[in-house]
């Protein structure tokens, strides 16, 4: 029988005994002497050593790793942690609704392969979008930039790194105590805005203080962080060839307010034995709301159609007249989205004569959801009576046309309330981790070290969802009682007379009053889900080097054992059903250098990445509460059986390092793809379930393999006159065959990606520009229905300016998406038309820093 949360603590409890008495024999047992190593000290204090500091870590690497440093407290490159990392070579980014970077992608690879860790270990994390799927991935919208001394990326992995990334594993580095001067001082203050935001600006602030004793056996550092982000979207999306007729503008706007803390103690026992804990925590209320100005269930029988109108497969004119359709109506959304994630670790190391021990418990935990969607129509039907119609153009490539007749949708008088609905999605997510490792200096010839280590690991991850039952909502008739303004900004997506502003409501204001309605709240059965995992690791690596060569060379054995319960299709008891399978992962990196300068890189790998939780699941999740207005009836459900994502890689490359601060390196990297899961959708007539009605189900679809080949090249230099840059470029060709053999492209990958990053330097003034380019890629959307689509290419342009004011104190300004890029996500099915066209604006950051 699984752990209960009570026996998991207890086990927890146990191996700290257990740790703790290994180091106490381990520390009397022991000589004083530590061992010598022989580490490259770098003082970083400016961009240039900054990127130096990561050249050296990727040069005396014993695998393929790249890395960012934080060149101080405070400067990592950028605010958002996944817009740092595109600038990596073969690292790629996917933008969330309000164009900052959310998911990252390794090698052409899934974003939701990627493995995200926080010094070394899992980091629970949640999400909002009540549509999109539950996955493993880590949301980089919790960590603020400023807790993070540096990261690194490995593209191969060690048998003594955590399995699951077979995109690569990103590390976020923390700060300790010991490392840091006595009496450090940061603060910092801000304030941003985006040019879609009418003038509204977040502010927010970030401090530090780390203090150690003389000593320097014991130390203390705390930092807080609390910002808010303005956020904003504008589209224009068009789901005319999907089956239910519908097409409009909308408009999100999100002001998340972020507020975090990390705490770490550290304490030197001895010479050989110290301790870190640590604790982290950050809280995101991320409440938006999304305005959809639809044009909804249109009769094709009575459209007046464009000569020469493409027909779509539902028998739609894509050109035309709407004379009767369902509604023209907003379709407005406001969630009181909030997400919480917390660790708490203890870790322990100690040198001995010859050997090392150390060894890691911990717990993170998160919670989240959408706090409660508040879903309202507006507006009236199109009757061919009331004189509204529509123009439309649905046949465009890069814009939409949408023009209502008889209405102006600015004017608010004849938005009348058609009904509303409220409901809420929780999430948690919790794993309880023990982890003891160990390293032997070993003269074997070549060999020069044994390490060995086991984990394990116990994972929970629910989803619940909630509807309430209202009451009498007769006290909401017309959108005017909430109206607070009008959105705009639609001018870069529509075209052709398209109204570019409407009636803007005050979320927060219907929110409440659809919650003054509500009699009751019932929990959606159908929608409960929960995946229970034990996970157990072991490994043994050694360790090699002789003059001109060094590596390692390790297998990684782990068993997996996953349950997954769900409500049955009468929703009268919980079913549960299991899945177990095991790995054994080899794992060889090995580099020659050719010269003083010039390094051979190789590696070979057999790396997992497990199904995400809704792929496991075996319920039917999002399954509404009441007929949906848009007509469709849509649905998930997963396998807790499906077998991992599991492949097999190797790559090799030549890195010269021709002066101390200039690296050219070149590689070709290959993954053989055993087994992968994708999507498809079916249909099905559920009866069992609150609202009857075929459905459109998305299901996992394990795949039969794929292929991922590709080539990076990078170039960094920096120049006696301040200048420098880092160029890179990678090339990746990935392709899938499903299970009934048909051909498709692998989610995440791009043909071509480049950055190209220059940057100024001197003692009073920084200044970097930054291109990023990606050619057009699949993914998962921001659309109505959360579904894979394939989006164009895109090219954003940022940069950033600081002045040195004084030894203490910078002043900087920061652009991102200085070109407006404007992106295009196209239907799936290869329809040529335009699915969603998103316009996100630039976001502009003023920072003032203060360290000491």
């Amino acid at each position: 029988m699984r752990p209960s949360t009570f026996k998991k603590n207890v086990l927890a409890t146990n191996i700290a005994i257990l740790l703790g008495s290994v180091v106490s024999v381990g520390a009397y047992a022991a000589d004083e002497a530590a061992v010598d190593e022989n580490i490259e000290k770098i003082e970083v204090r400016g961009m240039r050593a900054s990127n130096k500091a990561a050249m050296n870590e990727k040069r005396f690497s014993n695998a393929v790793v790249d890395a960012i440093t934080a060149e101080d407290i405070g400067k990592f490159p950028d605010k958002n942690i996944a817009e740092s990392l595109q600038r990596i070579a073969g690292v790629s980014i996917n933008r969330g609704f309000v164009g900052e970077g959310a998911e990252v992608s390794i090698r052409g690879v899934d974003p939701n392969l990627t493995q995200v860790q926080m010094n070394g270990q899992f980091v629970a994390s949640t999400a909002w979008f009540s549509q999109g799927s539950n996955d493993r991935g880590f949301n980089m919208d919790l960590m603020p930039s400023e807790m993070i001394a540096g990261l690194e990326v490995y593209k191969s992995p060690v048998a003594s790194l955590d399995e699951g990334g077979v995109g690569g594993t990103v590390i976020l580095k923390t700060r300790k105590p010991l490392d840091l001067d006595k009496n450090t001082v940061y603060f910092s203050a801000e304030g941003n805005t985006n040019t879609l935001a009418d003038s509204e600006y977040g502010v927010g602030g970030s401090a530090l203080y780390s203090w150690k004793n003389d000593e320097e056996t014991f130390g203390i550092l705390a930092m807080v962080s609390s910002l808010e982000q303005i956020g904003r979207g504008r589209k224009a999306e068009n789901y005319w060839e999907e089956g239910w007729s519908a097409s409009g503008i909308a408009g999100f706007d999100q002001d998340r307010t972020r507020d975090a803390f990390d705490i770490t103690a550290q304490f030197q026992a001895t010479d050989d034995l110290g301790f870190v804990l640590h604790a982290f925590r950050t809280n995101v209320d991320a409440t938006n709301t999304n305005q959809n100005f639809l044009v909804i269930g249109a009769d094709a029988d009575s459209m007046t159609n464009t000569d020469g109108s493409r027909i779509a497969p539902n028998g739609l004119p894509l050109t035309g007249t709407v004379n009767k359709a369902n509604w023209l109506a907003q379709d407005t959304n406001t969630r009181r989205a909030e997400m919480t994630s917390s660790v708490v670790d203890l870790t322990f190391d100690y040198q001995g004569d010859g050997y090392e021990v150390s060894g890691t418990i911990g717990k993170t935990f998160a919670d989240g959801g959408n706090g409660g969607n508040a879903n309202g129509l507006w507006g009236q039907k199109i009757d061919g009576i009331n004189g509204i119609t529509v123009d439309i153009d649905m046949d465009l490539q890069d814009s939409m046309k949408l023009v209502p007749n008889g209405v102006d949708l600015a004017d608010a008088s004849w938005q009348d309330f058609q009904g509303g609905s409220l409901a809420r999605t929780e999430l948690e997510d919790e794993e309880v981790y023990a982890q003891l490792d160990s390293k032997i200096l070993v003269d074997w010839g070549a060999v020069s070290s044994i390490e060995t280590g086991v984990k394990y690991r116990s994972h929970d991850n629910t989803y619940r969802g909630f509807g309430a039952t209202l009451g009498d909502t007769s006290h909401i008739t017309n959108i005017n009682q909430f109206a607070d303004g009008t959105l705009s900004d639609f001018d870069e997506v529509v075209t052709g007379g398209t109204p570019t502003s409407y009636v803007k409501i005050n979320g927060e204001s219907y929110w409440n009053a659809l919650n003054s309605a509500v009699t009751s709240w019932d929990e959606q059965l159908g929608n409960y889900s929960k995946i229970e995992e034990d996970i157990f690791a072991a490994y043994v690596q050694g360790n090699f080097d002789g003059e001109y060569y060094r590596g390692n060379v390790g297998l990684r054995y782990v068993n997996t054992k996953t349950t997954g319960s769900a409500y049955n299709g009468n929703l009268t008891a919980i079913d549960s059903s299991d899945g177990e399978y095991s790995d054994f992962l080899p794992s060889f990196n090995l580099a020659v250098d050719l010269a003083d300068d010039v390094i051979l890189r190789m590696s070979a790998a057999k790396v997992m990445t497990r199904a995400g939780y809704s792929q496991l699941a075996p319920g039917y999740s999002g399954l509404p509460s009441e007929p949906p207005e848009s007509g469709r009836y849509q649905t998930r459900r997963g396998d807790p059986g499906l077998d991992p994502f599991r492949a097999t890689q190797m790559d090799i490359g030549l890195e010269w390092y021709y002066n101390e601060s200039s690296m050219l390196t070149g590689a070709i990297f290959s993954k053989d793809i055993a087994s992968f899961i994708s999507t498809k959708t079916i249909y099905e007539d559920l009866v069992d379930v609150p609202v009857p009605g075929r459905y459109e189900v998305v299901v996992p679809d394990q795949g039969r393999g794929g292929k991922i080949e590709g080539l990076e090249l990078q170039w960094q230099t920096s120049f006696d006159n301040g200048l420098g840059a880092l160029v890179n470029y990678t090339y990746v060709d990935a392709k899938g065959q499903t299970d009934n053999g048909d051909s498709i492209v692998l989610p995440g990958s791009s043909r071509n990606s480049f950055n190209l990053t220059g940057f100024y330097e001197s003692d009073i003034f920084t200044a970097r520009l930054a291109y990023t380019n990606r050619s057009e890629f699949f993914a998962e959307g921001t659309a109505i229905g959360a579904g894979a689509d394939s989006f164009d290419a895109q090219d954003f342009l940022d940069a950033s300016v600081t002045f040195h004011a004084t030894d203490f104190l910078d002043i900087s300004l920061e652009g991102v998406n200085l070109l407006n890029e404007i992106t295009y996500q196209r239907h799936s099915t290869g329809a040529e038309t335009v699915r969603v066209i998103t316009d996100n604006g630039s976001r502009y950051t003023l920072k003032a820093a203060f360290r000491f």
